[in-house]
This record gives structure tokens, C-alpha cells and sequence, in this order.
């Protein structure tokens, strides 16, 4: 990574006020001199010590040895690998390549690693638990399982899939003189959620003829073969400690969200759901954030009492849940969301500890990042936001903060009044438009071929890069095109298209949550056991 001086500076002096936010007493953080890269932090005893806290959990985690690490890995392997045999013709050639090769590849380090993401806009600064299970034994079989529950998942009641979707769906209500909208969240759904349970809850769904007539694209012993060899067999490094997860779903793992939506509707299906149309009127749930809409019944005493069921029902489904108050206005997937007349209108949501700090102009990434955070940011605001006058807030907030950041204000205008014509364009389609062009800008970038790049502002512009490509590769002078090119099957090379991918530089997650803590200089880990 390449920061020019003053925006070094600038990256240095926010990440100071952030550490200050952690900092308890003097040795708790530790800095390095820079080395070029800009401020290196190492491990420090805050970091480590907020880590076991959760990692000394015995109900959740158990610290294994290195030879037991590896001894139950091997096992692992063939297990799975067993697993691709057994269920070859419920398989596709390409599934079983894809996950003996990712076996064999992890084989020299089978284990995820464990980190910690702070969550600097709580009060206290709370943490929470990740695991990176990238590259480790399960991930190529847990991206199976991902894939085949996501179909599922998707069809049940109460799923919601992004902000977008859900006012999408609120602005078609009509709501009652008697409605009032309510939140519940869940409390640490992921290590919560009680492993056995959950398995069996899952496999009873799978295995119900009702399921199977309705989702006819899983093989049940395949699916609750690898449900289990993923959900049983997490194990993560943090330091020079190896840890094995005994109970939930590691948060970074590829099924953890799927298996987490789809253990919670299984339960909403059979107990929750029943409600709607008596004194619920609509409910959906983003993993484990949801929304209602409830219903009041005239009498306090009878309208308390459904309250109270309601909350014990959701509650008796394995894990715990907190509600907000029910009344006129709520804050749900950042977004305000507030009755008006017999309408739900949203606005935008800033966390107050929300600090705005886009990056800087004098910052080194590519040049289209720049348009990229308008376009997005404008878009997102022309969606999510119901009335004029808060589109119009939004963008001349967005706007002031970069100018804060020192961008100038020539520049950024025929930038936002690009943005602003494409949001509006983009939301003036019909929806089938849109879903009929997103799909074919799928089936192109399935012909398209990726150079992965470090931005340096010294080196060819992607302009020039492309121009090569075209001279040289995709359309060269008087010789055959690749796409022209037949491979040795007699099949035509199915390459159109050259995108230049630049990778950004690393951030403060990359500073504050370490993947590879034993790679930096200190303690060990075990030293604070």
C-alpha cells in the first residue's frame, strides 16, 4: 500500500481517536514505528485477553493440542472425502473436483483462524467473534451446504433479503388505526444457538415428505451428512493456541448465516407464524434482527397478555431475543422506519457514533473508487428514503462530509449529478427490467477474465492495460481473436472481456482484527492463560 504523506497523517490522527476509545490504561496498545506501510499495530494484552474471554468459554470452546489438531483433521479429510464417494451421483462432477481439490490444498493448514471485531458504536465497546474459514478443511463442503440450503431459506415466510427488499414490501401496506411497529434482535444468535438442536431441527425439516415435494433439489442423506461434518468440526487457530468450537456456528464460516436463518424459521413455521392475522399483522426477519407489525386489541389487558405469549414464543425456540417497545417509529436495518397516516415511510439511519470519514482525496486508490461511493451512496439514499426532503438532506450531508475530507466542490458535483440521473433512471425501470438485465450482466461475467492489481498511481492506468489487452489478446491486427481460439476439445475460448481488479490497501479491520496474531511480535497467547 502506497499513502501519500498528508493522507498518512490523516489515517494516523483517526486511528489515534479510535485507540484512545480502547485504550484503558497505557499498555494496553501498542504501536510500532512506520515501516513504509503506513502505522503497524501488534497484539496487544487488550486484544488477547478480549479474545479469551470468549475463547475460555468451556461450554462453547475447548483448547486442544496441536497432535489432537491435526490427528482429528486427517480424520476429517477422509471423512469428507468418503462423504464425495458415498454421494457421487448426487453430485456433480464439478462439486466433487472442486472439494477434493480444496481438501488436498488445506491439508497443510486445515484450521481456520480466530479474530475479534470490535464493536466501536456500542457503549461499552463490546467484541465479537469471528472465524476466517478461508482456506481451512470444511469451507469447500460448507459452500455446498450453503448452496443447497439457500433455495430454502429464501422460500420460507419470513425472509427478508437486504434493506432494498424490505421497504420494497413495507411500501405496498396499508396499516390499521390500531398497528404499531416493534424490533427483536437476538442475543448472540450464532454461538447461542445449541449445535445437537439445531441438527435436528434441520434434519426433521429436510426429511419431512412436505419439504421434499416442495424442494425437490437436495439428496437429504447428502445434505445432512455435510450439515453435520461442517457444523461439528470448526477448529481455529488464535495464536499458539488451537481451539475446537463445541456449541453454535462460527460467524465467518460460509453456512453460518443460512443455517442461522433457516434454524429460526423452521421455528417461526411452526409456532410464530399462526399468530399473523390475529394480532400480528406482518413479520419478517433479516437473520437476527426482525420487524412486526402488531396489532392492538382494544382491551389493555388482553392486548399485554398477547404481548406476553408472543415474546415467550419467540424466546422458546432455542434462543434468546430482546424486543423494542411497540409504538409509531422504529430503527430497523439502518433505517428510520415510521407510521404516517396508514402508510410505513423509512429515512436514513447514522448511528450517532458514526463518524463519516470517507477517504480522503489524496488517498491512494484507484480513481473510480471516488464515483463508485457516490453512485452507491446516492442510490441507496434515492431507495431507501420515502420523502423528497430527506433525499435532498442525505445527498447535501454526503456531499459537506467529503468536502470535509478535503475534496473539492468543482469536482464532486458533475460526479453527483451523474449519480443522481442514474439512481433515478435505475429506479424508474420496471423491476422484471431490471431482473432480466442483471441477468445477463451474469451470464457475461461468466466470459470475462480478472487482473488482480495493487493500485499504485505510478503504474499503467487501467486504460492502457486494457488497450494492450485488445492490441495483444481480445482483437490483435490481422490475427485470430481469443474468443476464436479453439481449446483442445474443439470448444472456442470463452473469453470477451479484461477487468482490471484492484485490490485495496489494508484498513483499521485489518489493524484492530488480526487473522495471524503469532505472525506479529509479543507474548504468546498461551502466556495469558
Amino acid at each position: 500500500m502506497f499513502i501519500k504523506k498528508k493522507a498518512k497523517s490523516n489515517i494516523s490522527k483517526f486511528q489515534k481517536g479510535l485507540l484512545d476509545r480502547l485504550r484503558n490504561d497505557d499498555e494496553h496498545i501498542v504501536a510500532v514505528a512506520d515501516k513504509g506501510l503506513g502505522p503497524v499495530w501488534v497484539e496487544t494484552p487488550r486484544y488477547i485477553k478480549d479474545a479469551l474471554v470468549h475463547l475460555s468459554n468451556p461450554e462453547t470452546y475447548q483448547i486442544i493440542s496441536e497432535a489432537q489438531g491435526f490427528r482429528d483433521s486427517w480424520a476429517l479429510k477422509w471423512k469428507i472425502f468418503e462423504w464425495t464417494i458415498e454421494h457421487r451421483k448426487a453430485l456433480s462432477k464439478q462439486e466433487v473436483a472442486f472439494i477434493r481439490k480444496k481438501l488436498e490444498k488445506a491439508m497443510d493448514e486445515p484450521f481456520g483462524y480466530f479474530y475479534l471485531l470490535y464493536k466501536l458504536h456500542k457503549t461499552p465497546i463490546s467484541t465479537r467473534p469471528v472465524c476466517s474459514d478461508c482456506g481451512s478443511l470444511p469451507h469447500a463442503l460448507g459452500q455446498w451446504v450453503d448452496e443447497q440450503l439457500q433455495p430454502i431459506v429464501q422460500a420460507q415466510e419470513t425472509y427478508i433479503k437486504d434493506s432494498f427488499s424490505f421497504k420494497s414490501e413495507i411500501s405496498k401496506l396499508e396499516l390499521p388505526p390500531n398497528a404499531s411497529i416493534f424490533t427483536y434482535d437476538a442475543i448472540s444468535m450464532y454461538t447461542n444457538i445449541n449445535t445437537d438442536d439445531c441438527i435436528k431441527r434441520i434434519t426433521e425439516f429436510l426429511k419431512n415428505p412436505a419439504s421434499k415435494k416442495r424442494f425437490v433439489h437436495y439428496n437429504t442423506s447428502a445434505l445432512v451428512e455435510a450439515l453435520i461434518l461442517v457444523m461439528k468440526n470448526n477448529r481455529m487457530r488464535f495464536g499458539d493456541l488451537l481451539v475446537k468450537q463445541l456449541m453454535g456456528i462460527a460467524m465467518g464460516m460460509s453456512p453460518a448465516p443460512t443455517i442461522a436463518n433457516l434454524f429460526v424459521a423452521i421455528h417461526e413455521a411452526a409456532a410464530i407464524l399462526r399468530f399473523v392475522g390475529i394480532f400480528l399483522l406482518w413479520l419478517k426477519r433479516f437473520i437476527d434482527d426482525g420487524f412486526g407489525i402488531w396489532l392492538h386489541d382494544p382491551d389493555p389487558t388482553v392486548d399485554d397478555a398477547n404481548w406476553e405469549t408472543f415474546n415467550a414464543t419467540i424466546n422458546s425456540g432455542g434462543l434468546k431475543w430482546t424486543f423494542s417497545p411497540r409504538g409509531k417509529k422504529v430503527v430497523f436495518l439502518d433505517m428510520i422506519v415510521e407510521i404516517v397516516g396508514n402508510k410505513l415511510e423509512t429515512a436514513l439511519y447514522h448511528k450517532p457514533q458514526a463518524l463519516h470519514l470517507y477517504l480522503p482525496p489524496n488517498s491512494c486508490h484507484a480513481p473510480g473508487v471516488l464515483y463508485g461511493l457516490i453512485c452507491g451512496m446516492t442510490l441507496r439514499i434515492h431507495s431507501l428514503c420515502s420523502r423528497a426532503q430527506d433525499v435532498e438532506a442525505e445527498l447535501v450531508s454526503l456531499f459537506r462530509c467529503l468536502v470535509d475530507r478535503g475534496h473539492q466542490a468543482s469536482g464532486l458535483i458533475p460526479l453527483f449529478a451523474k449519480a443522481i440521473a442514474n439512481a433515478k433512471t435505475y429506479l424508474a425501470q420496471d423491476p422484471a427490467f431490471r431482473a432480466r438485465k442483471k441477468q445477463e450482466k451474469l451470464e457475461s461475467s461468466r466470459r470475462r477474465v480478472f487482473l488482480h492489481l495493487p493500485y499504485h498511481p505510478q503504474n499503467p492506468s487501467s486504460r492502457e492495460i486494457q488497450v494492450l489487452w485488445r492490441g495483444l489478446v481480445s482483437d490483435p491486427a490481422l490475427k485470430t481473436p481469443l474468443n476464436w481460439i479453439e481449446n483442445y476439445n474443439g470448444n472456442r475460448i470463452p473469453i470477451d472481456q479484461l477487468v482490471i481488479a484492484y485490490s485495496r490497501p489494508p484498513n483499521l479491520s485489518n489493524m484492530f482484527s488480526y487473522r495471524k496474531i503469532c505472525k506479529l511480535s509479543g507474548p504468546k497467547v498461551s502466556s495469558y492463560l
